[in-house]
């Protein structure tokens, strides 16, 4: 078996080659100790075995980041057999540098041009074979969203196993020997630590250390970078008379050395293989129009408007497919366990459990699969990076980026798809603040939940509460920013987003209906055990014989859960109501009108998402003003349903991280409700 690592910045097709290799064989998960994704998967060429790892998305080498020193410990431990940079063809001069950082490291390399067409319908043309000529490495020009060009990466991966070739770091020491050219006279002066001879003074003081797969030259320039690793490594490597006379020739602007000889090398390359009468097109009429700073927001709302309504068009018809199926299984379900002669509560479980969450998880993935399709129609045509542009501004005040926007919206239809779409983040760190932000977002449900109670207690002040809860949803982002904003995204990686903006293109219909199938699918393995899961427990404590809740565990314990549930103005109805909202936001409509009328077997009422029709009267009667308000603010910040939890952990591999972010929110919605019963009966 042999291994191959994909190396490159985000955004630069590594996923999309990733997925079309290793397709159902792959394994997502974190990497040991990290909390930072890591996906590995199997393919076979001819009679040869493939093990292919998708590194982290990075700019470069110097570790800065989790995912950079992720990504440097698999390259200098990992063992791979090559590593296959990937690279966006459309923006050759920026995407270039990881391959110039690589210079140095003692692994076979393959280059892959990725996103041909679209440099070609930028007016770029390269020339692949030059390029080859040029670096003496495996170079190829690649689509990997078109399936037809596979044939040549087998190819040209072949190819690159057997010649094994490396990165140079001569060119680039070359580079340095031209632009910064010092002499040993100078470099004993007032120039010491400049230019090459501050490379060759520090690896004269590395010869006879061995760096494994790294040369001296890229372990010095790393410690001009002030690389952090490599410094602890040289700390421990040398004797200390040594790495005293190395801190000595290190200063402030040595990063900035290197830096511009890699850049003065990816520019005298590109001068060799780019042909000069590039047709650099201006803006059109209507990207003046989608990147201007207000109208082009006015634009990206009215697409994101148009995106959500065809996502609801495309997830209704199976929504309402499976819930009708459901309906019509009850008793089917029932007659069949009769006619075994099987207990009644074996047909409830199966009703209650297997049936009903099998419907809801379905359902909700139908949300998943259109979100995840208009937000890939989107990325592929290339609107998605207008969007982005225009609400950077915004976004950059809490440390996300302008990609985030459209995440965010679309929680308002459906939080879990919602989850899935902040993979269009850069980082790890971004993704998860984004998905702490998008729980505080409502989905329609949970919108409709709130202002049905404010309009049962309140009438027409209803639209008040719309108000207040747009205002609290800001006052959220503000205070998640403070608590999560600087350890998710650390103000000295909060780097501006410069962008070249892609041509717009046909999408890859096949690729992106592959890929997000694929994508549901994971989603949704993970999805259904925790919806069974919490089915199978809701289940187990509303169920009782003769099917009245007084007669259930759910009763019993919610009279021994009063005395604290009262502490945030809720009785226990109300409270196991609040965590009927946790199923799913309707759900809590749905016990709320069984616990009050004391009738009826509560999880199938949870599962069709049902509340009573005189509902509205029981609640007068029973629940005072400060309890109601009590309720209608917990509920504006209660957890999403258990699909949302579902798909968060599926997202970030990390019980810890969904647990935390339940846990906030469970903070936030609970003492929310203790402040506003608390003030309310004050007041009132």
């Amino acid at each position: 078996m042999r291994t191959i690592a994909l190396l490159g910045q985000p955004n630069s097709g590594k996923s999309t080659l990733f997925n079309a290799l290793t397709g159902s064989r792959q394994h997502v998960g974190n990497w040991p100790g990290k909390t930072v994704e890591k996906a590995e998967g199997f393919f076979s060429q001819g009679e040869d075995v493939y093990r292919v790892i998708d590194l982290p998305g990075s700019y470069g080498l110097t570790a800065n980041s989790a995912e950079e020193i992720v990504t440097r410990d698999f390259i200098e431990h990992g063992n791979p057999d090559l590593v296959c940079i990937i690279v966006d063809a459309s923006q050759l001069e920026r995407s270039l540098y990881m391959l110039a950082d690589f210079a140095g490291i003692k692994i076979p390399v393959m280059l892959v041009l990725n996103m041909m067409d679209v440099a070609e319908q930028k007016g770029k043309k390269i020339d692949v074979e030059k390029l080859e000529r040029l670096l003496n490495i495996p170079v190829l020009g690649f689509v990997a969203a078109e399936t037809g060009c596979y044939p040549r990466f087998f190819e040209t991966l072949e190819r690159a196993m057997k010649k094994t070739a490396m990165i140079s770091s001569e060119k680039i020491c070359a580079v340095l020997k031209e632009s910064t050219a010092v002499t040993e006279s100078a470099a004993n002066g007032a120039a010491e630590g400049r230019g090459v001879s501050l490379i060759e003074k520090i690896g004269r003081l590395l010869d006879g250390i061995d760096f494994g797969k790294r040369n001296s030259f890229w372990i010095a320039s790393k410690l001009l970078e002030n690389d952090s690793l490599v410094t602890s490594e040289v700390v421990l490597s040398v004797v200390p008379e040594r790495w005293t006379k190395i801190k000595k020739i290190l200063d402030e602007e040595g990063g900035l050395v290197t830096g511009e000889a890699k850049y003065h090398f990816i520019s005298e390359v590109l001068r060799g293989i780019s042909l000069e009468n590039e047709n650099v097109k201006p803006l059109s009429k209507f990207d003046r129009i989608a990147t201007h700073r207000i109208w082009g927001k006015l634009v990206a709302f009215f697409i994101l408007v148009i995106t959500l309504a065809v996502s609801m068009m495309i997830a209704m018809p199976v929504i309402m497919g499976c819930f009708a199926a459901q309906g019509a299984a009850v008793p089917h379900v029932n007659e069949f366990c009769a006619s075994l002669g099987l207990w009644p509560s074996v047909a409830s479980f199966i009703n209650g459990v297997v049936v009903d969450g099998l419907a809801v998880t379905i359902a909700m993935m139908a949300f998943v699969f259109s979100i995840l399709v208009t937000f890939g129609l989107m990325e592929d045509t290339g609107y998605l990076a207008r969007s982005s542009f225009v609400f950077d501004s915004w976004l950059s005040r809490l440390g996300l980026h302008g990609k985030a926007f459209m995440p965010l919206v679309s929680g308002l239809a459906c939080t879990g798809g919602a989850v899935c779409g902040t993979r269009v983040l850069d980082t790890r760190g971004q993704r998860l603040f984004a998905m702490t932000l998008l729980w505080s977002i409502p989905c329609g449900a949970k919108v409709s939940v709130v202002l049905f109670l404010a309009s049962v207690f309140f009438g027409s002040a209803a639209p008040l509460f719309g108000l207040i809860y747009v205002a609290l949803i800001f006052a959220s982002f503000w205070l998640s920013a403070k608590l999560f904003g600087n350890k998710l995204v650390p103000v000295n990686e909060r780097v501006g987003m410069i962008m070249e903006l892609p041509p717009y293109h046909k999408p890859h219909w096949k690729n992106l209906i592959k890929t997000v199938g694929r994508n549901v699918w994971s989603v949704f393995k993970k999805a259904i055990i925790v919806i069974w899961f919490v089915s199978f427990v809701f289940w187990a404590v509303s169920y009782s014989s003769d099917g009245l809740v007084t007669h259930s565990l759910l009763y019993r314990i919610g009279g021994v859960i009063e005395p604290f549930t009262q502490i945030f103005g809720m009785r226990w109805q109300l409270f196991i109501s609040y965590l009927g909202g946790v199923f799913s936001k309707e759900a809590s409509l749905g016990v709320m009108s069984v616990v009050f009328s004391s009738t009826n077997d509560a999880f199938s009422l949870v599962s069709r998402n049902a509340a009573g029709a005189n509902l509205g009267e029981m609640m007068r009667a029973v629940v005072t003003i400060p309890e109601a308000l009590a309720f209608i603010f917990a509920s504006m910040f209660n957890v999403p349903c258990v699909l949302t939890m579902g798909t968060t952990y599926r997202e970030t591999h990390s019980v810890k991280w969904t647990a935390a972010i339940a846990g906030y929110y469970f903070a936030i919605s609970l003492g929310l409700a203790f402040i506003v019963y608390h003030v309310a009966l004050w007041v009132l």
